[in-house]
C-alpha cells in the first residue's frame, strides 16, 4: 500500500506542531480577555496613561512626580487607584507621549487599543521577519503568541513587541540597503527599551555597518535632547531619581545573572563577558546580518542588570532571524527548548532561562571554528506547499 504523504498536506509532525501552537496561542488570549475583563484598569497600563495626561495637563516635567501621578489616580476604582513611590512611572517620555493620544478615551478603552497595537506590531514584526511560509510561518506566530513573556507584556501593557517591530524594521531595512532609515528605526527601539537593544548598535559596528550606527546615535542624540527640552532641570531630576529607586528593588534584576551571583560585581562581570561575547562573535560572523542582529538582541538581553520577564520576547526575533540562516536540526531543536525555558519563567524560575541564552551564545559561538566569517550561504525563505 502507498503510504506517501498526499500533495500539498503537511507532514504530521508539523501539523502537530501548528495545533499545539495554535492552542497555546488561544489559551494566551482567552486568558488576557478574562483578565481584562476582571480588572480592565490594570495598574501598570494606568500608570502610563496617568504619566501621559500628566504631561498634557501640567506639563512633560511632571510625569515622574509621583504626586502628580497620585492624584490623577485617585478616580479610578478601590483598589487601583494608588501609585507607590516604588513603582513610579520611570520609562522614557517617549512612552508618554504615544500613549498621550489614547487619554482621550476611557481608561479600559485606552488599554484595549494599545494592547490592540502591540498585537498589530507583533503580527507585522512576524510577517517582515520570519522565515518560511504557509503553515511553518504561521506556527511561528502561534508559538509567539503561546509564549509566557508576551501574555505578561500585553497584560502590563508593555511597549516589548512595539521594541521587537522597530528592530525587525531594522534588519529589514538593512536587507533592502537603506541603512540610514535603519539607523532611525534602532534609534526608537532603544528610546523605548534601551536595556533589551543597547548592543545591537554595537553589533552592528563591530560587523563593519557604519552607516546604520552614524544614523542611530544622530537620531538618539536628537530624542534626548527632545527629552531634555520637554522635561527640563526639574524633570530629569525626578526621573534620575525615579530609576535610582526602582534599582533598589532586587525583583528588577531577578532575570538577569544577579540571580545566580547576587547584586554586585560578580553578576556585572557575567554580563559585561557574555555581552563581550556577543560582540566578538558578531564579528566574526559579520557577514550575516540575520546573525548580527541576533547576537546583538541576545548580547543585549545577557548584559541586562535590570529586567523583566516581558522583555525576553525579545528573543523571539533573534531565533527568528537565527532560522532564516536554515540553521541544523540540533540547532533548531534548541531553538524550540528555548520555548519551554520561556515558560519556565511564569512558574518564577529565571534560573532556565539564564542558562539557555548562555548555552545558545555558546553555540553560535561554535561557527566560529567552522570560518563563519565566509559569506554566509543564500538561505530559502519560502517553504514547500505543504507549508
Amino acid at each position: 500500500m502507498n503510504r506517501a504523504r498526499r500533495p500539498g498536506r503537511p507532514p504530521l509532525w508539523l501539523a502537530a506542531a501548528a495545533v499545539a501552537a495554535a492552542w497555546a496561542a488561544l489559551y494566551d488570549v482567552a486568558v488576557w480577555v478574562v483578565l481584562f475583563v476582571r480588572q480592565p484598569v490594570h495598574p501598570d497600563f494606568r500608570i502610563f496613561y496617568v504619566a501621559a495626561e500628566a504631561g498634557i495637563r501640567f506639563g512633560w516635567s511632571s510625569i515622574y512626580d509621583v504626586s502628580v501621578l497620585r492624584s490623577l489616580s485617585s478616580e479610578f476604582p478601590a483598589g487601583q487607584n494608588y501609585i507607590s513611590s516604588a513603582l513610579p512611572y520611570i520609562h522614557p517620555p517617549i512612552l508618554a507621549w504615544l500613549i498621550a493620544p489614547l487619554t482621550l478615551l476611557p481608561l479600559p478603552v485606552a488599554y484595549a487599543q494599545w494592547s490592540g497595537l502591540l498585537l498589530i506590531a507583533l503580527v507585522w514584526a512576524w510577517y517582515i521577519a520570519a522565515p518560511y511560509s504557509g503553515l511553518r510561518k504561521a506556527t511561528l506566530l502561534f508559538l509567539a503568541l503561546g509564549v509566557w513573556p508576551v501574555l505578561d507584556s500585553f497584560y502590563y501593557g508593555q511597549p516589548s513587541t512595539l521594541t521587537l517591530a522597530l528592530v525587525a524594521a531594522s534588519w529589514w531595512l538593512c536587507s533592502k540597503d537603506r541603512p540610514i532609515a535603519a539607523g532611525v528605526a534602532l534609534a526608537f527601539a532603544t528610546a523605548l527599551k534601551p536595556h533589551t537593544v543597547i548592543l545591537v548598535p554595537v553589533a552592528l559596528a563591530a560587523s563593519g555597518r557604519f552607516k546604520p550606527v552614524v544614523s542611530w546615535a544622530v537620531v538618539c542624540t536628537l530624542l534626548v535632547g527632545a527629552f531634555a527640552l520637554a522635561l527640563g532641570p526639574a524633570g530629569i531630576g525626578n526621573w534620575w531619581q525615579a530609576l535610582a529607586y526602582g534599582q533598589t528593588d532586587t525583583g528588577q534584576a531577578m532575570f538577569t545573572a544577579a540571580f545566580v551571583f547576587g547584586a554586585g560585581p560578580v553578576a556585572y562581570a557575567v554580563e559585561a563577558l557574555q555581552g563581550a561575547a556577543a560582540i566578538v562573535i558578531a564579528r566574526r560572523r559579520r557577514s550575516d546580518l540575520n546573525l548580527v542582529f541576533a547576537l546583538g538582541i541576545i548580547g543585549s538581553l545577557v548584559f541586562a542588570f535590570h529586567l523583566h520577564d516581558y522583555d525576553y520576547i525579545e528573543l523571539i526575533l533573534a531565533a527568528w532571524l537565527v532560522l532564516r540562516t536554515a540553521p541544523p536540526l540540533w540547532h533548531r531543536l534548541w531553538l524550540l527548548a528555548g520555548a519551554a525555558t520561556l515558560q519556565a519563567i511564569a512558574l518564577g524560575l529565571p534560573l532556565p532561562q539564564l542558562a539557555w541564552d548562555a548555552g545558545w551564545l555558546v553555540i553560535l559561538g561554535l561557527g566560529i571554528a567552522a570560518g563563519s566569517d565566509e559569506p554566509a550561504p543564500a538561505t530559502p525563505l519560502k517553504g514547500d506547499v505543504s507549508g
